[in-house]
């Protein structure tokens, strides 16, 4: 109960489960000035030419597809994030593709440069490597999710991570389609529609109105994003 408390009064961290990734790699904007620069316009995809990508403006989602043509959002990275690190290091053929959410500015670093900044900028690659291990932690927090939590407890800990600060009442900007949030959130639409029905219903959830939702219930909300 201590720790529901502590939420709602914002002293805690939300789980890392379905976060977006979001201005981890800022200082590499010093060095900027050795990448090339291109910008992009929306829903672009975004191809590497073996390349270590900043993303400087804008927004871009990964996506996973399968030969079959399915796909899976993995997930969102706003400006101030480097991308891409794993085709850049490890460069064999795989179905993840990035897209620009909207018009996007993107810094593209050479595999020559990404040397000489890892030798001259120690500082660099040390932030490199705590953003990807970050990264990695994110993820197996998604994974976990999606294997062991139900569809309420996934939405639970999506809206945790799009809470507007200091908001009352409790309010999540969700920030994305609804379509977008069900396969960021390995559903299918309508198991997200039946059940954010069902919760506006009892009382949990206001309605969505434009991308943002009311938590008219913040301590239940936060019992069932801490699962």
């Amino acid at each position: 109960m201590r720790q529901t408390m502590n939420k709602v009064k914002g002293k805690s961290e939300p789980s890392l489960a379905f976060r977006d990734i979001k201005d981890i790699n800022s200082s590499w904007r010093s060095v900027l000035s050795m990448a090339r620069q291109s910008r992009r316009v929306k829903g672009e995809y975004v191809r590497q030419e073996e390349e270590l990508l900043f993303l400087d403006r804008g927004r871009v989602r990964l996506t996973y597809q399968n030969r079959d043509g399915a796909e899976k959002i993995l997930w969102h990275i706003s400006a101030g994030c480097l991308f891409g690190e794993v085709p850049f290091f490890d460069p064999i053929e795989n179905e993840a593709v990035f897209t620009c959410i909207n018009d996007c500015v993107i810094y593209a670093f050479s595999a020559q440069t990404v040397e000489r900044i890892c030798k001259e900028r120690p500082d660099l690659l040390l932030n490199l490597l705590r953003s990807m291990s970050r990264k990695m932690r994110i993820m197996s927090y998604h994974a976990s999710s999606l294997y062991l939590d139900d569809v309420l407890v996934r939405i639970c800990k999506f809206l945790a991570q799009r809470l507007v600060p200091d908001s009352s009442p409790l309010t999540a900007k969700i920030g994305v389609s609804r379509q977008e949030m069900a396969s960021l959130l390995g559903i299918h639409r309508v198991s997200l529609y039946r059940t954010l029905r069902q919760q506006e219903e009892r009382g949990l959830f206001g309605p969505i109105t434009g991308k943002t939702m009311e938590i008219l219930r913040p301590q239940e909300f936060y019992k069932l994003a801490e699962k």
